[in-house]
């Protein structure tokens, strides 16, 4: 009977000591997820939506550095408004965002989906050529070289080979946006996301298709398209905002020539900067954002992601 006694006591101890543990325990896992989230909340707060309001605030003053800002209201965004290169920029802008999806991001799904067909012996080997990696500064090295109107490799190729007349490659107005963006086609752009994508497919899906008598294309059309969409809209946002956003690539092989035909609204923006316009490049980057955000809204609204939708 005592042991019987004794027993209860313990299994209530346990229990009561379990009570009292758990409230502990979730304290602690608190504090320990405040603990991760605290820095990169501030590191956001401060790299992030900061610079954001400044610049906005900034967009409605003289702002120059070392002196004191006076509040003059909607002056730098008449005065962005009005300016004939800035819309010369969007136009470029556009252009060359809408030249980029349609090369870097449709072909390599083509070339993901062929290439899963092939051998895997040939498949590794392919998938080992285009993604060793390469120095971005090497690789503006070697396209400066290859594009070079005078001695480059790819004017060789036109007169010696083709027997094409000169070309000027990036000296053209009506050809440089498209050869800025070949390095992009050439290197695969996100092709292996694609093919990662198109591995995780099960082959069953495959195999009853074929039980079905479906077709190469049929196939590809029903199952690895829809299967692949969540990461085509993912990439697809991220190649929208890095797109219209292009600086770095453009502004080191062209420096926005010939005639301001390469010229992004960033390269422009970094103008006004360069100029100490520094309230009318703050009003530029608003109607960059405003931009930005509608087109993204709207793209999310009307693609679906759902595969089975």
């Amino acid at each position: 009977m005592s042991d019987q006694v004794t027993g209860i006591s313990t299994g209530t101890e346990i229990t009561g000591a379990q009570a009292t543990a758990e409230p502990v325990l979730r304290r602690r896992n608190r504090l320990e997820i405040w603990l991760f989230i605290i820095p990169a909340f501030l590191f956001q707060l401060i790299w992030g939506w900061y610079p954001l309001v400044v610049a906005f605030l900034i967009s409605f003053t003289d702002a120059q550095p070392l002196l004191p800002s006076t509040f003059t209201g909607l002056d730098s965004y008449m005065r962005v408004w009005n300016d004939p290169l800035v819309a010369m920029s969007f136009r470029v802008t556009f252009l060359y965002a809408g030249m980029t999806i349609a090369l870097t991001f449709v072909i390599p799904i083509i070339v993901a989906i062929l290439l899963m067909e092939m051998p895997p012996r040939t498949m590794r080997w392919m998938m080992l050529l285009w993604f060793l990696p390469l120095s971005p500064i090497a690789n503006t090295i070697l396209w400066k070289y290859i594009y070079n109107a005078q001695y480059g490799l790819f004017q060789y190729i036109a007169t010696n080979i083709m027997h094409l007349p000169a070309q000027p490659f990036l000296n053209d107005p009506n050809q440089v946006l498209f050869w800025l963006i070949f390095p992009g086609v050439l290197l695969f752009g996100p092709g292996l996301i694609y093919m990662a994508a198109l591995q995780g497919i099960p082959n069953s899906y495959y195999e009853a298709a074929e039980v079905e008598g479906a077709s190469f294309w049929r196939k590809i059309w029903t199952i690895s398209f829809p299967r692949l969409r969540p990461i085509i809209s993912m990439l697809l946002t991220f190649g929208i905002i890095g797109s219209l956003q292009e600086f770095a690539w453009p502004q080191i092989m062209t420096g926005g020539e010939p005639e301001g035909a390469s010229r992004t609204v960033v390269m422009y923006l970094y103008s006004y900067i360069q100029n100490q316009r520094y309230s009318d490049a703050t009003a530029l980057s608003v109607f960059l954002f405003i931009v930005l955000m509608v087109i993204i809204i709207l793209f999310r609204t009307f693609v679906k992601e759902d595969p089975d939708a």
